[in-house]
């Protein structure tokens, strides 16, 4: 006969029960307490001494736990990681049964900003340690993430001046009210009320946000959050931040992030590279970016410091035949040549305010006996382009987007990092910061990007396919180093051949890799794709 399990509250336990046996061997709150235990908390900043007086007081090692393990959980409120302190075993057993509350966890952020942005530091260094990061593609891409105050605060320089004086005209009123308050009342408390103290604060953020606004070119601003910017999200207009990512290859780790309060991506292709070479103390051999990132000054730059970049440049379709990108440049006579061709004399040269570069002009002279002059512009003195000193830089890009492997590389992007920012926008639901102002944000985008690295670690580490490096000869195989598709792409091989000739850009890319390849002469045999999507090759 069957009989039903019912509850029992009667149970007892026989023996006490031991919270080790609450979370099983390839957990990631394991995982998680390795990776911080394995730290040097006290080389990163963090305080680990005793206090020689008063009360007992929670380490920094439990409150990192919690707050990793809150954001490999997709858990980023302080009163929410409270709670899991309480009802999540797996939380419970990584914190041995301890209970801060939320302000002791909120203080801990607080107080440890710079410190909690180093982990993501150590992410990536635990990641080059166990062979995650390849360094030969990464791909540099943003995203747009909204910022915690609502576009309610989002208001202009007049409406600004009219708040202002309803403010102000609000805070008078108060004050006669306290000055009569005050004659009536013998035992008057002279504090100032909350209520004013309340009105004079909103006076002097949205002074401030005045000043801001006269100052810069916004023709609006969040007097909430005046650090934010408006963004174009999804084909509306959000108040939110800029963030940054480089994302390697091989593994997907994210190996630099940065957030900011730019609109777009313009100036974010050398910083973003440079980062990367901060933290890593290197760069990837080729940086695959989107047309947000061509800006000649950029590229220019990325030049000048030997950074190899393949950029997307903005497209031109053929129903505009006469775009500026189909004008050529003539150094010699010192012309502009029109598709017709057509000669553009030079007619003056001016300082854009925004790069303090030189930008030349040259007009058409000879637009009144042209049969296309309406076509080409509709100006009534006719066309008149303009030529920046980066012209050199932008054509070499157009060149080396003429080959084929190289077109078939900047296809990759999108394959690279944007899964990166899927995940965090809609597997993670981080669409908006739950923190306010540009130093806050920075460290929850830090966090968010430690917490993806983390992840990507954490599935090596349940699988056991970790490959320790012998890092004093980095002596590892073919296999280890590139997947198949690296292969294909950049050796452009179908079959078993022979490397014999460099690749487009001078250098073989595992050769600049830092690694010791033997023998000299490499002999590839690609064999059948395996489960997981790569080609398995031998080194002989």
């Amino acid at each position: 006969m069957s009989h039903q399990i019912k509850t029992d509250y009667s149970k007892i336990f026989l023996l006490p029960p031991s919270i080790e046996d609450w979370v099983g061997k390839a957990h990631p709150a394991r995982f998680i307490r390795e990776f911080v235990e394995l730290l040097n908390v006290k080389e990163l900043g963090f305080k680990v001494e005793d206090n020689e007086e008063g009360r007992p007081y929670f380490s920094s090692e439990l409150l990192l736990k919690i707050w990793l393990y809150g954001y490999f959980n997709r858990v980023r409120s302080p009163r929410a990681l409270e709670k899991m302190t309480k009802e999540n075993h797996p939380m419970i057993w990584l914190v041995t049964m301890e209970q801060p509350d939320h302000n002791t966890i909120w203080r801990f952020w607080r107080d440890n900003k710079k410190q909690i942005k180093k982990l993501f530091k150590e992410t990536i260094k635990t990641a080059i340690k166990l062979n995650l990061v390849s360094f030969a593609i990464a791909a540099v891409d943003g995203t747009k993430v909204r910022a915690l105050s609502s576009n309610k605060w989002l208001i202009d320089e007049k409406e600004i001046e009219k708040l202002l004086k309803k403010v102000d005209k609000s805070i008078d009123e108060l004050e006669k009210d306290i000055e009569r308050t005050q004659r009536e009342e013998i035992d008057y408390d002279d504090r100032l009320p909350k209520e004013l103290q309340d009105r004079k604060t909103l006076r002097e953020k949205i002074k401030k946000a005045q000043e801001e606004i006269r100052e810069s070119e916004r023709r609006k601003i969040n007097i909430n959050e005046p650090e934010a910017r408006i963004m174009r999200t999804w084909g509306r207009k959000d108040t939110g931040y800029n963030a940054q990512a480089v994302v390697d290859s091989k593994d997907r780790i994210i190996i630099a992030e940065e957030l900011t309060n730019e609109e777009n991506d313009v100036h974010m292709l050398v910083p973003m590279l440079e980062k990367t070479k901060e933290i890593t103390g290197k760069t990837p051999d080729i940086s695959l970016t989107d047309a947000g990132y061509s800006s000649g000054e950029q590229l220019a730059e990325a030049e000048k410091r030997e950074y190899e970049v393949l950029a997307n440049l903005k497209e031109t379709s053929d129903d505009k035949p006469y775009d500026v990108s189909k004008f050529e440049y003539n150094a010699e006579k010192d012309i502009m040549v029109c598709p017709k061709g057509e000669e553009l004399k030079y007619e003056g040269s001016y300082q854009y305010h925004k790069t303090k570069a030189l930008v030349r002009r040259y007009k058409c002279t000879n637009y009144e006996n042209c049969n296309v002059r309406w076509l080409c512009s509709k100006n009534k003195t006719g066309r008149t382009v303009k030529l920046t000193p980066y012209i050199d830089v932008i054509n070499r890009q157009r060149e080396k987007q003429k080959i084929e492997v190289n077109q078939d590389l900047l296809k990759r992007r999108k394959e690279i990092i944007e899964p990166v920012f899927g995940w965090i926008k809609h597997l993670d639901n981080f669409r908006r910061f739950t923190v306010k102002g540009l130093d806050n944000a920075r460290l929850q985008w830090s966090l968010v990007c430690t917490a993806v690295n983390l992840r990507t670690i954490f599935k090596y580490w349940t699988t056991g396919r970790l490959i320790n490096v012998n890092e004093s000869t980095k002596n590892v195989s073919i296999h280890s180093l590139m997947n198949y598709f690296i292969l294909k792409e950049l050796l452009c091989i179908k079959d078993t051949k022979v490397l014999r000739q460099p690749l487009p850009f001078g250098n073989v890319v595992m050769l600049r890799m830092g690694y010791t390849l033997k023998p000299a002469v490499v002999l590839f045999s690609f064999l059948f794709p395996s489960s997981n999507g790569r080609r398995q090759c031998e080194e002989l």
